[in-house]
């Protein structure tokens, strides 16, 4: 996920804000991933209910965007 500027385009402090937030979010995901799965089997084991459930539920969604986003740039690629 990465946003491209113009080369002739001054950027504002705004924007520079903005890419270094989505950069870091965009690498924070596989952790995000680990702790939403394990976090929801954990809630499971406590009997949270529906609570465990969209804590497993995000984690598989996390996991599914960054398998996606592979097989995208492979093909891509290829």
């Amino acid at each position: 996920m990465k946003l491209r500027l113009p080369k002739r385009h001054s950027a504002t402090n705004a924007e520079a804000v903005l890419v270094h937030f989505c950069e870091s979010l965009d690498r924070s995901l596989p952790t995000l991933r680990t702790f939403f799965i394990i976090s929801g089997v954990l809630a499971a084991a406590a009997r949270t209910g529906i609570f465990s459930d969209f804590l497993f539920a995000t984690g598989l969604l996390l996991q599914f965007a960054i398998w996606f986003e592979h097989w995208w740039i492979q093909k891509r690629t290829l």
